[in-house]
């Protein structure tokens, strides 16, 4: 009998549960209210929820070379060619994280200017901000990520370290290579540094390739290019013979320069009891905290791959800002052909180059 009562009590609950939620299925549901417009979105935020924003990392120096940082949103006006755009993002360097490659060249040239070179490095690794995530590719007679993304200093300098020089100089696969890997940074801007000393002797990606790519993206590409040193530089062909390496900076500056970075020319870096290429490296990291980013949706919406030039002004005209000169949007089938061009190229090196185990 207690079991029976117990069963129907059971029974009468469930009864009365499943006509509560019947009842609350009938009732009609209120309208979700939408959340609050917030007054500020973080980066992050701004390319999950729009693609489509068009994001600008924009340099203001005066005439002296010195950064301005003190500008207001109202100071600028941005032309996408030659119409006004309508600024829906705004932000100030030291607020905004960067996606950052370093590209470091261990060609055999590089033999009297490593270890200047990686103590600049390790000065920049430790100059840039805490919320930067870094990944290294090094290259001589092919290109190689070293270090993935991360935001663990002591990774990238351990990375550094094992570097050694030899071989010829793959410059544009590294380029290449750096430019792909940086669009998968979890930031929106995005940044390369960039260390060498010679031209390009070795890469299966060719110049105009690699230069529409970085034209395209948007990426700020710092340069610095490597003079000789005290005892001279010397890279070695693919039959091993010793040749004069000499830094080509058109190359450079074609790569920098449209995308709103800067390439610098170290000639005899470490005489004169100053270190040209430190220097230099601690530019390049002031100036990520120090630069504007700006977005806005185009008023051109047309879906294509048509290049659209860029222009900011600013109401004091005694200032120089600096910002890519352009973009195009990469239709899905540009990007498949990119990756399978990576994925051939390092199948390539791989073969001709089997890693020691």
């Amino acid at each position: 009998m207690k079991l029976l009562r117990t069963a129907i009590l059971l029974s009468t609950i469930t009864l009365i549960t499943a006509s509560l939620v019947m009842a609350q299925a009938r009732r009609p549901q209120p309208q979700a209210t939408p959340p609050a417009t917030p007054q500020e979105v973080s980066q992050d935020d701004v390319v999950r929820v729009d693609t489509e924003l068009v994001t600008l990392t924009a340099t203001v120096t005066d005439q002296r070379g010195r950064y301005i940082a003190n500008l207001k949103q109202s100071d600028f006006t941005v032309y996408e060619d030659g119409v006004k755009q309508e600024l829906g993002y705004f932000n100030t360097g030291d607020r905004v994280p960067v996606s950052l490659g370093i590209i470091f060249d261990t060609s055999g040239s590089m033999v009297d200017k490593i270890e200047g070179v990686r103590d600049a490095v390790e000065h920049f690794v430790k100059s840039v901000s805490t919320g930067d995530e870094i990944f290294l590719i090094r290259f001589s007679e092919d290109a190689e990520l070293v270090q993935d993304f991360t935001d663990d200093r002591r990774r990238i300098l351990r990375a550094v370290e094992r570097l050694e020089p030899q071989g010829s100089t793959a410059l544009y696969d590294a380029i290449f290579l750096g430019l792909q890997r940086v669009t998968g940074g979890k930031h929106r801007k995005r940044a390369l540094l960039l260390i060498t000393d010679g031209n390009d002797t070795s890469s299966s990606v060719k110049r105009d390739t690699a230069l529409t790519l970085a034209r395209k993206s948007e990426v700020t590409i710092y340069a610095l290019g490597i003079g000789h040193g005290e005892r001279g530089s010397f890279g070695h062909d693919q039959h091993g013979s010793q040749i004069k390496d000499t830094v080509d900076m058109r190359v450079l500056r074609a790569f920098a320069e449209p995308t709103g970075g800067a390439a610098y020319l170290l000639e005899n870096a470490h005489q004169g009891g100053r270190d040209l290429v430190d220097e230099a490296a601690a530019q390049v990291a002031a100036e990520l905290k120090q630069q504007y980013t700006l977005g806005y949706y185009p008023s051109n919406k047309r879906k294509d791959d048509s290049f659209r030039q860029i222009k900011i002004e600013l109401p004091d005209k005694s200032l120089r800002v600096r910002t890519k000169r352009g973009y195009a949007r990469i239709a899905a089938v540009t990007r498949l052909t990119i990756y399978s061009s990576l994925t051939l190229m390092s199948e390539h090196h791989q073969g001709a180059h089997p890693k020691k185990p």
